[in-house]
């Protein structure tokens, strides 16, 4: 990569006495996005790139409070990244260098963290890999960008409130050999799916806050808002062309809601997720039974489609990449239908004794339109048809491999107050309480077989920082009926896919300890782009050196109250690959 001199200086004046994570001093105005062009597309705004290399991308991130529109004709008090909601979106290709300087001028601490890529540890961003950054404080996050896929930023601390208030945004890394290639769709479209939970004021509500009835429900559930959003905006306008091929970059942001999206009687072709393309597109059915013409008016009622089947579903935090086309010309809209996830009802009675049952409209609550798509264009579409395969993946061999152990679980909400500890790391500490002696040690490039346990009778899911991994199976166990083979079975990973973010389902069962679901993840701790940069430790960050690496729950109330580990890492030995070196990288896990 050819230097240039004005880029050297800029480095140089930013990081060269400082170094990488220091602070930059200050942040330049000038790079501050400015919001999208609307003319009736809901766009999020594009992150500025300020360096004039083409292999590397620098931005700036002002985290601060703004007011922002939901249409409840008050404005609301929000946190953003410079001034918008979502977040700017930063865009690059695989291979280059991302460098971000993050300014605080929040009145609380915050961090990025870089939801689904593998960075050094120190730029992973959690609360135990960097010090946070207090008030009017700065960071600068520098790494190499390995491989293409759909990711997003949001702060590691507080999450549960930061990520409410706002401050999360798109990282989409494009691999233009591969997208040439494939002759995948140009018309893209990236869909941040959100909600909030709104007071009569328009005031996003503080968490835990209420009867202990309320704080119950709202942790052991995670807290699902009363305001859809899509990009930001309650129920926009979308417009798109008929007749051909659309790409559909589908972000999961919201606390807890596990979204069930589609337009109705419209199909999919899933062609990624996570962490970029699978091997073959898996056609994804429509939702819509039952459901009537739209009559223009979003507050339209009418059940969810009972079938599961249906629809395009992702839990918190997971990504999809999808394709359609649309052939009519009459408005549609975008759906969330419901899907039974295991909510929770309770009852506290008066000797004391706190109840929990499943929560009767679990997987029934009505329909949300939370978006109209105007077609234009003539008459005629176009059927696409997916190549395939879109790419070759490597499956990861456990031969032989150790399990790492992880067990998901809760107390009964507390009697006079309704607070619940969650954990996932036996023996059941919350992860306030954890040491690194509680904890997994790990190996680089050691193969390992993550096995989660999931105790209760909610779906959670499982994020790992750092490193993705790839579903095995998952197995289902009801001691009280060990013959029933609708309660005992195993459920085989239906395809090859690298993830950073799985659905553990809920046990089969109704006692605790009788019944639980396991997910287990093939995982291999690779350190290719950045050796000699993996290595951590422990819960408190160095001036040198990083705290251990997540694993969580990414229901965000869940994480907050416990659900959530750390692993270490020790870097025993290379590959023979300089830090940053990609030219080996191929996505593919070896």
């Amino acid at each position: 990569m050819t230097t240039n001199p004005r880029h050297l200086s800029f480095a140089l004046l930013l990081s060269g006495a400082l170094g990488a994570g220091a602070s930059a001093g200050v942040c330049d105005p000038g790079s501050i996005a400015a919001p999208a062009s609307f003319e009736g597309v809901v766009r999020p705004a594009l992150a500025e790139d300020v360096n004039p290399d083409p292999e590397v991308v620098e931005i700036f991130l002002t985290a601060r409070e703004a007011v922002w529109d939901f249409n409840t004709g008050n404005d609301t008090a929000v946190f953003t990244y410079n001034g918008v909601l979502p977040g700017p979106m930063i865009e690059a290709n695989v291979g280059d260098t991302l460098i971000v300087h993050l300014c605080n001028d929040l009145p609380v601490d915050t961090t990025i963290h870089w939801h689904g890529l593998e960075t050094p540890a120190n730029m992973d961003g959690s609360n135990i890999s960097q010090g946070a950054v207090p008030p009017g404080g700065t960071f600068r996050y520098e790494f190499p960008l390995l491989f293409a896929g759909t990711f997003w930023y949001h702060p590691h601390v507080q999450t549960h409130v930061q990520v409410e208030k706002g401050l999360y945004g798109a990282l989409i890394v494009h691999d233009p050999l591969e997208d040439g290639e494939l002759d995948l769709p140009g018309n893209e479209h990236v869909l941040m799916l959100d909600d909030v939970w709104l007071d009569d004021d328009g005031q996003i509500v503080e968490p835990f806050l209420g009867t202990r009835e309320e704080v119950a429900i709202e942790q052991l559930n995670g807290r699902e808002g009363n305001a859809f959003l899509l990009n930001g905006a309650r129920f926009p306008t979308l417009t798109m062309e008929r007749g051909v091929p659309h790409r559909l970059r589908v972000l999961n942001v919201a606390n807890a809601r596990f979204m069930r999206v589609s337009i109705p009687f419209v199909p999919m072709w899933r062609i990624g997720g996570d962490q970029g393309l699978i091997e073959h597109a898996i056609l994804v059915p429509p939702s819509g039974f039952g459901t009537p013409p739209f009559s223009g008016d979003p507050g339209t009622r009418h059940e969810s489609d009972p079938d599961p089947t249906t629809g395009l579903l992702l839990s918190p935090g997971e990504r999809a990449d999808v394709v359609l086309v649309l052939a009519e010309g009459d408005p549609v809209t975008w759906a969330w239908h419901d899907t039974q996830r295991g909510r929770h009802s309770v009852e506290f009675l008066p000797d004391g004794t706190v109840v929990l049952a499943h929560d009767v409209p679990d997987g029934t609550n009505e329909v949300i339109h939370f978006a109209l798509v105007v077609v234009e264009g003539p008459p005629g579409a176009v059927e696409w048809v997916p190549p395939d395969p879109l790419t070759t993946l490597t499956r990861i061999d456990t031969t032989d491999a150790p399990t790492l152990p992880l067990v998901m679980g809760h107390t009964i909400p507390d009697w006079e107050t309704g607070e619940v500890v969650f954990f996932v790391q036996a023996p059941g500490k919350p992860f306030e309480a954890l040491t690194p002696r509680d904890v997994h040690s790990v190996t680089t490039h050691g193969t390992y077989v993550w096995e989660v346990k999931n105790l209760t009778g909610s779906h959670h899911n499982f994020h790992t920082h750092g490193w993705g991994f790839q579903h095995i199976e998952t197995e289902f166990v009801d001691l009280d009926f060990p013959n029933d083979p609708e309660r005992n079975y195993v459920e085989p990973a239906t395809h090859l896919e690298n993830k950073d973010t799985f659905l553990i389902k809920r046990r089969p069962g109704t006692v605790p300890g009788h019944s639980w679901s396991i997910g287990r993840f093939a995982v291999n701790f690779r350190d290719k782009g950045r050796v000699g940069r993996i290595a951590a430790s422990g819960k408190v960050p160095g001036d040198a050196t990083s705290g251990g690496w997540l694993a969580h729950c990414h229901i965000l109330e869940h994480s907050a109250l416990g659900m959530m580990t750390f692993f270490q890492i020790a870097d025993v030995f290379a590959d023979g690959f300089e830090s940053g070196d990609t030219s080996a990288w191929s996505g593919a896990v070896p």
